[in-house]
């Protein structure tokens, strides 16, 4: 795919800061590095506004998300086209970091879903838990 076509595909949105930015804004970001064995198929890239893909920097998908709470949530209600098998990896390893509670719930409850936005709602309806938890 050509870096216009995946634009186009993600609806010329940042998956994390989920702002519609015109296409010289944006870049291309890959969810597994091609430095960590990750390739440029359609279900590995992403699009990233320039911003935010400097400030991901070189770190990994999972340690950005895990320090960025805006950016986790938004990640898994726009990244629709990211092969399941890659969200599985970034979700049990937030939860191995502690990142996300529940982390075997998290993990099983991963495992059996299929697509990004049934992991968003998981860890929305997590977080609304934790929220909450912390208002009693």
């Amino acid at each position: 795919m050509t870096r216009s076509a995946i634009f186009a595909r993600d609806g010329y949105r940042c998956v994390y800061c989920g702002t519609v930015h015109d296409a010289q804004d944006l870049s291309i970001d890959h969810v597994q590095p091609q430095t960590r064995g990750g390739d440029g198929s359609p279900g590995n890239v992403v699009t990233a506004c320039r911003s935010c893909n400097t400030r991901k920097g070189a770190r990994s998908l999972a340690s950005f998300l895990a320090e960025e709470p805006s950016a986790r949530r938004n990640f898994f209600t726009w990244a629709r086209y990211v092969w399941p098998r890659h969200l599985r990896a970034v979700a049990e390893e937030l939860a191995r970091r502690g990142v996300v509670d529940a982390p075997s719930e998290l993990v099983e409850g991963v495992r059996r879903l299929r697509s990004s936005e049934a992991i968003a709602q998981l860890l929305a309806e997590q977080s609304d838990q934790d929220t909450e938890e912390e208002e009693r």
